[in-house]
């Protein structure tokens, strides 16, 4: 996985290097004066100022995949001898976010999120059926640190801490082998369970009606959690241009690339329906080593913002993301597209 991070990152640096020695004008006065609205933590403020946002985020997830080869249901049961395999999951995610500079130089953020999960099955037997979960997911407190301001071009170090708000002990009825309430899989739990550490660095530049950004971030889990396991850590590297088509619109397109980790341990109650027997295997989603791969998302975005007026410093951004590239450890579901709509204020 940092084999194929390390290629990227290089990619970045590169991208980043003859726009440092640009001499132009920054300003969040302008409809991309922030990065598309998929990212999180792009952007400081002026001492003193607040900003409030929510965000929607709906992601579709439809189908099996393993390694870069896509998978029918069929294949997963009979093939790979699973008894149930997920079918579709579409996730919505509310993201309710605020900040508030304590000085030009430091910005604080906090981000809580409402998820809700619904994963579609179907059974060698014959049998669809679907499970549902939602409720708090997990809290993210961050601090912004800009350190480079120069020739109107800003740098910031990005360092956040995951809360583990959300739960993961979430249950629901399934039909087999017979009908119980049980344990859901990792994928349909709320939060992590775990204190995770949040680092990144984030670039911005304008030149014109053009602007830019790069940001690469990580979720690094330090412990495992009370259901002795641990997500996988995460790598992401992403990078965005945007042009000014007005005063109040602007387009923008980008390039997220994000490795994980599979998962470490195992749920010990998900470990009891699933034996190390091939003739009794259930669902892929409750085996550790069906988690974490890498992929690479494109993405297309519109941001719109008033400039002056009663509703100044209002934006309002939409963005759409696909993949071009999925290699993962598998079978595991896999990511269609993820659309992010989203209000920010600031005052």
């Amino acid at each position: 996985m940092i084999r194929t991070f390390l290629p990227v990152l290089g990619m970045l640096l590169l991208c980043l290097t003859p726009a440092l020695a640009q001499d132009n004008l920054w300003t969040s006065g302008r409809p991309d004066g922030h990065a598309p609205i998929g990212v999180m933590g792009d952007h400081t403020h002026g001492k003193g100022e607040f900003m409030l946002s929510y965000r929607w985020m709906r992601m579709n997830m439809d189908g099996m995949r393993n390694n870069d080869n896509a998978l029918t249901s069929e294949q997963v049961l009979q093939e790979f001898g699973f008894t149930v395999t997920p079918v579709s999951m579409p996730m919505d995610m509310h993201m309710l976010g605020a900040m508030y500079a304590v000085s030009d130089a430091l910005t604080l953020m906090a981000m809580v999120n409402i998820v809700s999960i619904s994963m579609d099955h179907t059974s060698r037997p014959g049998v669809n059926f679907t499970t549902e979960t939602s409720g708090l997911g997990d809290i993210r407190l961050a601090g912004l640190y800009k350190f480079f301001d120069k020739n109107h071009q800003r740098i910031h170090l990005n360092f956040g801490v995951n809360i583990p708000t959300g739960s993961i002990d979430e249950t629901d009825v399934t039909p087999l082998p017979m009908e119980a309430e049980r344990q859901l899989p990792y994928p349909m739990q709320l939060g992590s369970g775990t204190v995770d550490i949040l680092p990144g660095v984030t670039y911005m530049n304008e030149i014109g009606n053009y602007s830019m950004g790069a940001q690469l971030s990580g979720n690094i889990r330090l412990t495992e959690n009370s259901r002795d396991y641990r997500l996988g850590h995460v790598f992401e590297a992403t990078y965005w241009s945007a042009y000014k088509l007005a005063d109040f619109l602007s387009v923008s397109g980008r390039l997220r690339y994000t490795a994980q980790g599979a998962i470490e341990g195992i749920d010990s109650e998900l470990g009891q329906i699933n034996p190390m027997n091939d003739a009794l295997r259930t669902v892929p989603t409750t085996f550790p080593e069906n988690f974490g791969g890498s992929q690479l998302f494109v993405g297309g975005g519109v941001n719109l913002y008033v400039p002056e007026g009663p509703l100044k410093n209002i934006r309002i951004g939409a963005e759409a993301q696909w993949p071009l590239l999925r290699d993962l450890n598998g079978p595991q579901m896999e990511t269609d597209d993820i659309i992010t709509l989203g209000i920010q204020y600031s005052f």
